[in-house]
């Protein structure tokens, strides 16, 4: 069972799960630097011990690792290499075997935030904050996201089920926006039933000839941790090929977002076979200070909504 808010992460929880509870005490701690010895007894005091025979201790378990689980020293390793992963957009501090919140208010602390809480808290009975929906609010984030890897002269846009329309129309419109697949076809001629068909966002990269034969991107976004069997619902070929009447040029690329780290230990491989994926770290690496006035702002309430549920004081 993986770590969700309130409960604590067990003491084989795999090290990407036993980090983000450290984050979750140094933003409880906003002043503070909390150690590994702090961790270490904050979660060994709420679990047995375990006292068979020849059976490690939980804080051996905690300290040492096993094995395909890891101890509060590759948990700390891990935390610092999310200084890299981010691009140095990491928002905490380090001390000896210590860290804490950075104690300056800025997006990327804002995103990050974000991204951490929407994969600890139960994202089906606690996403809403402030009136604000986390879990399409995501969506215009990774719209966002995508829009700045794609890089210059590319554009994009939620097509999923937070937008206004019927499918058919979402679908219209998004071969106008693109200029690719012509005209909507609806091969059984009924109505159809599909809200968004597993796409969340469209990206491209366009030519200033504005003409067909261009990088697309269909994006599928998902919060909380359990996304490893969903994204393969997101076929950009099975779309284009049931919706379009024209296919394009080259069929889209398939993206998957998530607020999740990804576990390297957990077939980080074949997990991204076949996928272009975006963790938290590689979605924060590419928020940059274009991103528009009013998700910046939606960003910010719902942050401080979830954290004020926390009894956290951001």
């Amino acid at each position: 069972m993986s770590y969700k808010i309130p409960n604590l992460p067990s003491a084989r929880a795999y090290k990407e799960e036993t980090a983000d509870f450290w984050e979750i005490q140094s933003i409880c701690n906003p002043n503070l630097f909390v150690s590994q010895t702090q961790i270490s007894k904050i979660i060994s005091m709420e679990l047995d011990e375990i006292n068979h025979e020849g059976i490690d201790s939980e804080d051996d378990i905690l300290n040492e690792g096993n094995e395909n689980r890891n101890g509060l020293s590759d948990v700390f390793n891990e935390l610092l290499l999310r200084i890299e992963f981010t691009s140095d957009k990491y928002p905490f501090s380090f001390g000896k075997y210590s860290m804490k919140i950075a104690d300056w208010s800025s997006l990327i602390k804002d995103v990050y935030l974000f991204l951490l809480l929407c994969t600890r808290l139960n994202m089906k009975t606690q996403k809403v904050h402030n009136t604000i929906d986390g879990t399409l609010l995501f969506e215009k984030l990774c719209a966002h996201v995508a829009k700045n890897y794609f890089g210059d002269s590319s554009q994009s846009f939620v097509f999923g089920t937070s937008e206004p329309g019927n499918f058919e129309e979402k679908v219209r419109d998004l071969i106008k926006k693109v200029g690719e697949g012509k005209a909507f076809q609806n091969p059984n001629n009924n109505e159809p039933t599909k809200k968004d068909d597993s796409v969340d966002i469209v990206v491209w990269k366009e030519f200033s000839d504005k003409r067909i034969g261009k990088l697309i991107g269909f994006g599928q976004c998902k919060t909380g941790t359990h996304w490893k069997d969903d994204i393969h619902k997101l076929s950009p070929s099975d779309f284009c090929g049931t919706w379009f009447n024209e296919q394009p040029v080259l069929y889209p690329i398939p993206l998957v977002f998530i607020c999740d780290t990804m576990n390297e230990d957990f077939n980080f491989y074949h997990t991204q076979k076949s996928y272009l994926i975006f963790n938290r770290f590689r979605i924060l690496e590419y928020v940059n200070d274009n991103i528009d006035d009013q998700l910046k702002q939606d960003l910010s309430s719902w942050l401080a909504g979830a954290l004020s549920l926390l009894d956290i004081r951001n």
